[in-house]
């Protein structure tokens, strides 16, 4: 069992192996008032720790039901290594777990420190990770939203420069935050990647000279499309079979790629196909606050499509002003034909906008009105 050679972790410069590893998380374990996030943290590594090849991971339900999956714990191994070599990643590095172990993310991690011997700093998953922290960190990975917060605050923002490497995934990051990413002088990375891959195949450099527009496979991994334009990944050290996306994607060789938007999330208003990710990719640059696109039955089109926004509602000149920028930058077919305000969005667990959550919110909400 090849996963068993990696039972050493190094937790905020501790080290534990085998057996004394073991014993550490069950006594973690038997503590009261133990956070969620570290039951999650200290049973995964119970799990990891165990005879099975293989292990249960959740998906994080962002566009549908989350369900429950096995990963071989090889595959994780294999992408852990694969993570060391495209981001330089050596033995005896800092890393700060900002992610749930509850997910993929945070578990991925987790096997990182074990396979490459990183030192690990845990610490609780929250919007803003780095607000309390008083480390030296060398790599980290973060959602876009604990991004956007930490961005937002000056104490984090000087902790964040100091991070050698940051891995951004778990959602689509908006022009906003990428031009944020331009005035730093560390590395910035965007992952692509699903719980069925063990996270990212692919990564987008984001700032510095080696800045880059599409994402780029790691190696192993080959990459085509199916007859809808979805991607299909072909990485046979991840995965049993080759994995059917719903992302639509341009290629523009077999290792670079460019997200356009899910499948599953297409609006066909009029009988034309409106992708609402490449829309939000072009409003990201007027809209400061979180905001979505959407789509409400329609009549006359069969979907309408509605932009909303998380905030309270706007005084009236700037909703003209904001309709005119829309305007201006949507093709006529793009153009919301309503927008709303809604305070607060709802989220999945791992910081995502739950989509189909505030589609069916949006939807009771003008139905009782």
């Amino acid at each position: 069992m090849s996963h068993k050679k990696y039972d050493k972790l190094i937790l905020d410069g501790q080290i534990l192996h085998g057996d004394e590893l073991q014993k550490y998380c069950v006594s973690k374990l038997k503590q009261l008032h133990l956070k969620d996030w570290e039951k999650h943290l200290f049973g995964f590594v119970l799990e990891w720790l165990d005879e099975e090849e293989e292990i249960k991971v959740k998906t994080s339900g962002s566009t549908g039901i989350p369900k429950t999956i096995l990963l071989k714990k090889q595959y994780m191994i294999n992408s852990a290594m694969a993570t060391a070599v495209a981001l330089k990643l050596e033995t005896g590095q800092t890393a700060l777990l900002a992610l749930s172990s509850e997910y993929i993310a945070g578990k991925m991690m987790v096997v990182r420190a074990m396979v490459i011997g990183l030192n690990l700093i845990a610490v609780e998953p929250t919007g803003n990770p780095l607000e309390n922290l008083k480390k030296e960190i060398d790599f980290t990975a973060l959602v876009p939203l604990q991004l956007s917060n930490i961005l937002n605050s000056l104490n984090s923002l000087i902790q964040l420069k100091k991070i050698k490497k940051v891995l951004i995934g778990g959602g689509a990051l908006d022009q906003n935050l990428v031009k944020e990413t331009a005035r730093f002088s560390n590395d910035f990375y965007a992952s692509y990647g699903m719980t069925e891959t063990c996270t990212h195949i692919a990564l987008r450099k984001l700032n510095g000279k080696n800045q880059d527009l599409h994402f780029t496979t790691l190696p192993g991994v080959k990459i085509s499309t199916d007859h809808r334009s979805c991607l299909v990944i072909d990485a046979p050290h991840l995965s049993d079979n080759p994995l059917i996306s719903n992302d639509l994607v341009t290629l523009y060789s077999n290792s670079e790629f460019l997200i356009k938007g899910r499948f599953d999330c297409v609006i066909n208003s009029g009988g034309i196909k409106i992708s609402p990710e490449e829309v939000e990719d072009k409003l990201s640059k007027i809209i400061k606050e979180n905001f979505l696109i959407t789509s409400i039955p329609d009549q006359k089109f069969g979907e309408k499509i509605i932009l909303l926004i998380e905030s309270d509602q706007s005084n009236l000149n700037a909703l003209y002003e904001l309709w005119s920028q829309i305007e201006s930058i949507l093709s006529p077919y793009e153009v919301p034909k309503q927008i709303d305000f809604i305070k607060p969005f709802s989220y999945t667990a791992t910081g995502k906008i739950d989509r189909l959550s505030m589609k069916e919110l949006i939807r009771k909400k003008l139905k009782n009105n």
